[in-house]
Formats: C-alpha cells, sequence, structure tokens
C-alpha cells in the first residue's frame, strides 16, 4: 500500500466494530489503516470454530448472521465484570480474553499490511467507563502483546479528529456518541493555544444500538404472533432470526419509511410482513429521551443550557438512525454536524493522542475532615464531622463561561498542533458514615470531571489502636449516589502497619488518585514514612447489604486521638484583680482534665493584649504548663487590645498530629477585629478549631466570627468560667471513636507523594 507508518497507533475497541489508525507522515494528519482484506472497519465479532480455529471480523460477522455456531459479540458491555461471557466445545471465554483475541487480530493485521512492528497505542474506551472496565481494557491489550500508552474516552478522541479540520477558538462542542453497545455524551471547548479541553462528561455503557435492536425484535415478534399466530415457545429458533436481522432492517429504516421483511423460521417456514419507520422510532423514543436527559446532566453540570451549545457532533454509527438528528435538532436548534466519519473519528483521534505528551497531575482539595467509622474491626470507613468545613452554596451564575466570541473556521496542517486535556467521568467517594452515626453514605473525595491524572491534595490521615491488627479495609466507590447505587470500585487492604506499644495510636496516610487512564489508585503511608505501606485488592463482598442499613451501634475499644490545644488569654488592663485570677483558674483546671487521658496531650499557652507572646510553648508536661499559667500577669503584653494570637496558634499548630484546638478568652472589644478574625480564618483552613470565649463587655459576634469547629462560641458571666472551660475540656477529650481505629481526618499539610509505577511512564 506504500503506507509508511510508525510504530504508534490509535485503536478504537468498540462494541460493534473497531478500526486502527496512525498519523500519516507527509501530511501530518491522522489515517485508517485498513486489515488484510482491505476493510477500514472489523466487526467486534469472534467465532471458535470445533477444531480450535479462531476466526474474527466480517467472516465471523457473516457466520453470526448465518446463525452458525461458535459465534460471540458485544463482549465489551460485560468489560469488567467477572466470570465466563460464553462458552464453545469445552472452553469458557471472559470478557478480557474475548477483547484480547479481538486487540491480537487488530496488532497482526496492522504490521501485516505495513510491514513494522507496532510498541505503543492508545486504545479508546467509552468515557462512562469505570476503573473497573478500564483495567479490564489495560489487561486485554497487555495479553494482546500492544504496550498501552493511554485509555482516552471515545468523545473524547472523535472531538480531536474533528478539531483538526474544523477549529474555531472558543467553540463549545457537544459530542454524541452513540455506539453499538455503549452511549457518551461530552462537552468540550476549544480554547485558545490550539488547547482542546474537556468541560463535563456522562453515559451509559450499557446503553446503544444493540438496544434499538432490541426494540426491533420485539415489533417482530408481536407480528408473528398477530399474523401468525405463533411464539418463540412454538418455534424457538424465533428469537434466534428476529435477532440476526434486527441491524439489518434498522439499516433499512435509516433511508425508507417502511420496509417489507422475509423471516425463514425453521419448522415453520418464511414469515413475511412489513415495518414502518413510525413503529420504530414510538417504540425507541425513550431510549432517545434516556440519550436526552444524559446530555442535560453534562449541561447542568457546568450551569449550561442548550442555548451555549455551538454545534452537536455526531459519533458512532447507530447515529446514522435518522431520529438521532432530529431529536437533537430539536433540543439544540442546531443541525448536527456530520463533519467526521462515526465508524472512523474515533481511531483517528486516538492516533493523534498516541503522539501527545502525557499530561501532570492536578490536584483537587477534599472538602471536609474524616473521621474512620469504627463501630467495626478493621472497617476503614469515614465519619465525617459537623461544622469541619460548610460548602459554599451554588452561585447562580454559570460556573462555566466561554472565554470569547466564537473564532473562524480553520484546519490545522498537523494534527499535532492541537492538544488535548480529559477529564474523570465519575466523582470518586469511599463508603462512610453520616455526621449523626446513624446510616452509611458516599463521601466524594474527587468530584466529577476532574482534570485527569489528578490526586487529592490531602492524604487522609486518620489513626488505629496501637493494640490493633496491622491491617485496615476500605471502600472506594465511583459515582455520586447512595454507597449500593454506586460502583464499588474495589476492597482495597492496607497491611504492614507497625504498631509502637509505647504510644497510642498510630497514624496512617491514605492517598487517592486517578491516573491518566482513568483507574482508581489508593496509596498508604505511616506516620511521616516515605516509602508506601503494601496494599491488596480484595474481591468485594457479594453481600454488601449492610451498607444499605442503619449503622450498627457495636461495642468496642475506645481509642483516644492526639490532642494539642493551645489557650490564649486577654491580659489587657481590665483583666487586672479578680478577673485574671478567675481566668487562671479556669485555665489551670482544663490543663487538669486531661491527666488520665489515653490519646496523647500537648497543651501551650499565650498572653495577649496589644502583643502576643508564648508563655509555654507545647508540652505534655501538665504540671510545668500549669506553673507558666500561673505566672502570668495582667498588662504583662500591654494594657489595650491592639493585637492577637492567630499568628502565634498557627505556628504553635502547624504539623501537630490529631485533633488541634485553640481557644481563646476575650475580656472586651479588640481594637483590629477585622484583622484577628482574618488571622482566625487562617486557622480554619488549616482545620484547627477556634473556640471563641468572652465575658465582660466581650463582642459576642466577634466571638462567633473567629470561631471555628464543632463547639459554638461562649458568652459566660465570669463566675462561669471554670465550668465553661472544663465543659471545652470534656468535650475535647470525650470525642473519640468505636473500635479498634480511632479517630482521622483529612491531612491539610499534605505529603508530596509519586504516582505508583503503574502510573508513571
Amino acid at each position: 500500500m506504500g503506507i509508511k507508518i510508525g510504530k504508534k497507533v490509535g485503536v478504537d475497541l468498540g462494541t460493534t466494530n473497531c478500526a486502527v489508525a496512525v498519523l500519516d507522515e507527509k501530511t501530518g494528519k491522522p489515517i485508517i489503516i485498513p486489515n488484510s482484506q482491505g476493510e477500514k472497519i472489523t466487526p467486534s465479532v469472534i467465532q471458535f470454530t470445533e477444531d480450535g480455529g479462531v476466526i474474527v471480523g466480517s467472516e465471523a460477522k457473516e457466520a453470526f448472521e448465518l446463525g452458525e455456531s461458535g459465534c460471540t459479540s458485544a463482549f465489551k458491555r460485560n468489560m469488567g465484570k467477572e466470570g465466563t461471557y460464553c462458552s464453545f466445545y469445552g472452553k469458557s471465554y471472559t470478557p478480557v480474553e474475548l477483547s484480547a483475541i479481538l486487540l491480537r487480530y487488530l496488532k497482526e493485521e496492522t504490521e501485516k499490511v505495513t510491514g513494522q512492528k507496532i510498541d505503543e497505542a492508545v486504545i479508546t474506551v467509552p468515557a462512562y467507563f469505570y476503573s473497573k472496565e478500564r483495567s479490564a481494557t489495560m489487561q486485554a491489550a497487555r495479553m494482546a502483546g500492544l504496550n498501552v500508552r493511554q485509555i482516552i474516552n471515545e468523545p473524547t478522541a472523535a472531538a480531536m479528529n474533528y478539531g483538526v479540520n474544523h477549529w474555531r477558538e472558543n467553540a463549545v462542542i457537544m459530542v454524541y456518541d452513540l455506539g453499538g453497545g455503549t452511549f457518551d455524551v461530552t462537552l468540550v471547548q476549544m480554547k485558545k493555544d490550539s488547547q482542546m479541553v474537556t468541560l463535563s462528561t456522562a453515559g451509559d455503557h450499557t446503553l446503544g444500538g444493540k438496544d434499538w435492536d432490541s426494540r426491533l425484535c420485539g415489533i417482530l415478534k408481536q407480528k408473528i404472533w398477530e399474523e401468525a399466530g405463533i411464539s418463540s415457545s412454538d418455534y424457538p429458533e424465533i428469537d434466534r432470526t428476529v435477532t440476526r436481522s434486527a441491524e439489518k432492517i434498522k439499516k433499512q429504516l435509516t433511508e425508507r419509511r417502511e420496509i417489507r421483511v422475509t423471516l425463514p423460521i425453521p419448522g415453520y417456514g418464511r414469515f413475511t410482513t412489513s415495518v414502518t419507520l413510525e413503529e420504530f422510532e414510538k417504540s425507541t423514543r425513550d431510549l432517545l429521551e434516556k440519550t436526552g436527559n444524559l446530555c442535560g446532566s453534562v449541561l447542568a453540570d457546568m450551569n449550561m443550557g442548550w442555548e451555549d451549545v455551538t454545534d452537536v457532533l455526531l459519533v458512532g454509527g447507530s447515529t446514522r438512525m435518522k431520529q438521532v438528528a432530529e431529536y437533537l435538532e430539536e433540543k439544540s436548534g442546531h443541525t448536527p454536524l456530520s463533519q467526521v466519519h462515526p465508524d472512523e473519528a474515533v481511531a483517528l483521534g486516538a492516533a493523534i493522542q498516541v503522539h501527545q505528551p502525557l499530561p501532570e497531575y492536578t490536584v483537587v482539595t477534599v472538602a471536609s475532615r474524616a473521621v474512620p467509622d469504627d463501630s467495626r474491626k478493621n472497617s476503614g470507613l469515614f465519619n465525617f464531622k459537623k461544622k469541619e468545613k460548610v460548602s459554599e452554596p451554588k452561585s447562580p451564575e454559570r460556573k462555566y463561561k466561554v472565554d470569547g466570541p466564537v473564532g473562524q473556521e480553520i484546519s490545522f496542517d498537523n494534527a499535532l498542533k492541537m492538544t488535548h486535556v480529559d477529564v474523570a467521568a465519575h466523582a470518586m467517594g469511599v463508603i462512610a458514615v453520616n455526621t449523626e452515626g446513624t446510616r452509611y453514605i458516599n463521601k466524594t473525595i474527587i468530584p466529577a470531571n476532574q482534570r485527569i491524572p489528578v490526586k487529592c491534595a490531602e492524604a487522609f490521615r486518620y489513626y488505629t489502636s496501637a493494640k490493633g491488627e496491622n491491617e485496615v479495609e476500605i471502600y472506594v466507590l465511583q459515582g455520586e449516589r447512595e454507597p449500593l447505587d454506586c460502583q464499588i470500585v474495589g476492597k482495597y487492604v492496607v497491611s504492614g502497619i507497625r504498631h509502637d506499644r509505647t504510644q497510642n495510636p498510630t497514624l496512617i496516610r491514605i492517598q487517592y488518585s486517578y491516573d491518566l487512564n482513568g483507574v482508581v489508585h489508593v496509596q498508604a503511608r505511616q506516620g511521616n514514612d516515605t516509602r508506601d505501606l503494601p496494599i491488596r485488592e480484595e474481591p468485594v463482598p457479594e453481600d454488601m447489604s449492610k451498607y444499605g442499613r442503619p449503622v450498627e451501634q457495636e461495642e468496642g475499644e475506645l481509642i483516644a486521638e492526639p490532642i494539642s490545644a493551645v489557650m490564649a488569654v486577654d491580659v489587657s488592663g481590665s483583666m487586672s484583680g479578680q478577673p485574671i485570677k478567675d481566668a487562671l483558674k479556669a485555665m489551670c483546671n482544663f490543663v487538669d482534665q486531661f491527666r488520665d487521658y489515653e490519646g496523647g496531650v500537648k497543651i501551650g499557652v499565650i498572653a495577649v493584649s496589644d502583643r502576643s507572646q508564648v508563655v509555654q510553648q507545647l508540652t505534655g508536661d501538665l504540671e510545668k504548663c500549669k506553673a507558666s499559667i500561673r505566672s502570668i500577669k495582667s498588662c504583662m503584653t500591654g494594657v489595650c487590645n491592639a493585637g492577637h494570637p492567630f499568628a502565634d496558634v498557627l505556628r504553635m499548630l502547624k504539623g501537630e498530629e490529631g485533633k488541634r484546638v485553640a481557644i481563646v478568652l476575650a475580656d472586651g472589644v479588640w481594637e483590629h477585629q477585622d484583622t484577628a478574625i482574618e488571622a482566625a480564618k487562617k486557622c480554619h483552613r488549616k482545620d484547627i478549631s477556634v473556640i471563641g470565649i468572652g465575658f465582660g463587655s466581650a463582642d459576642e459576634k466577634f466571638l462567633r466570627d473567629i470561631s471555628h469547629g464543632d463547639m459554638e462560641a461562649m458568652l459566660v458571666a465570669q463566675s462561669e468560667l471554670v465550668h465553661s472551660f472544663g465543659k471545652i475540656a470534656q468535650e475535647i477529650s470525650a470525642d473519640r471513636s468505636r473500635g479498634k481505629h480511632g479517630r482521622g481526618g483529612a491531612d491539610s499539610d499534605a505529603l508530596t507523594w509519586e504516582a505508583p509505577d503503574e502510573q508513571r511512564k
């Protein structure tokens, strides 16, 4: 053929058809590499013969349509599922094994045609594939002898192919990809500097052209019953006959409004009837509206509407059905684009991506602190505390705005001038316990539509008992619904935890990430170690029903979390005399509350008025701390209230493990309240709980503004100081977890971790 191929290819591993493409060195544009039969498209059908042979592609599809034995197809829809998909001649095959056979065929055919060995590939998958399906695709590729550079989403690849020849800066394109077995919809924007960015994606990997075929089968079987009075219970071959005919009838209805159909039914004879386009479209309207609802969801994710969509791009062989273009034009007001070949665009885009540089990790911030639920042995579940961080309400403004007007259409002379940024279709979360401790929830760690590869900014930290076992179990989810309505990615078991019997508890940090293929990864480290703890992935238990029921309250060992507390006391002139005496007495009483605390406590003290002075650095020596408290005098840092203690608080508590608390006692109105509030918020952002307590002429609103955490600000009588400080100490020390792990949370001082080896090149 004279086609010069490099060693990098793009592969569209479709449910119905496959294709392989490369970049042409002369034109800089992607081209399809046909198989040895000269076909650009290879049907995703396999036939196993009785003598042990394997036939792939058009010949296998013909055998399938003729009803020959040993044929299988549509196995892509079962990727990620365990167990057998089909069995022939005494041998069983999984979806991964079947996909590997198909990929090996594509590899060998391409190498035969081009005369060169393929050593690297980009393989496309439905955007809505979960981690399991993506991992299964990678496994199939390895079994086929392919070195996979990257897995990318099918709509992404199609958009890249379109963009090479039809680039319009600031255009927002909805890629509507309806294949034989899957449906995806993706919003992309063509931005400055030739960068294409995926904004949002959604889909259903069990919705596709095969479902339209099934509806046609239903129409045909109903006609056979009504017109001939027979059914599949009378003639079992009816089901196979109508199934083989459905796709052909569907294609004919793209050109005609009514067709005559003749079906040979073994044992009965030939049955003839008519099928109209109107009948077909009426029976499949709900399927079409399913796709429309998913289109609406990607727009809603960005707070956009159909009016914000510049164009709709049709991808996938099933978009040839007339109803698709008509429906989308009705929704969007635009005639859908058809400038890409629906069966070739995905492979062509993958051929561009295989030459792109691999993206760097982005980072997202975990929304709130997490506490393992320890009502069960080694549960690894998280309990999210109240009032740690409150989500901001959604703005009525659009979440996403286009940078400017849509530019003039241009065509790139080289496809590599275009770059692309993709996103994860699914939110990642963990099975958690709600704030009341009554039910299980799905707590999002990485939201959907984050650029990939991506990791959480903060390693989740939590604590296990020094008396506990050396393993912890964690359940990771994909999706945003209740736990049992989500995809349970896996059961991850962290092992190799080393316990120091002289210290209690043991700190474990867990990092979650999506790699550039959209595959979930979990890493764990102990304390400040720089090496990862071993993690093994185990099968998810068959019975997960308990996570749909109320949390069972079980007795267990109480594990105390380490506490670091700083008390900052107002020592201005108004505190002279009895006020300072009462305050110091209350502070000493606070210290005494922790004498029998098992989790370890360190307490520091600050005096503040015109300036802040650290009277006692954090110490676990409680008698030494009380002696420092007694040394405090009124006016020792000035007679007025020009200063604040929060810079010292932040400095003292930075890097401390466990619960971090600051108690600030005020006696009057501070001079620079706005400055103090802003400084207090810096502590809040570092997950330091601040409790404002005041008496005398203290400003109650100011106390509320500086406070943050589980406990409310307090305005009390001077005579109640001892009681109030005691109450705070009891609340802090009593806040413990049931079970064998203890408390934990998102670590605001995040570790910098390298990606696992399988994520790096």
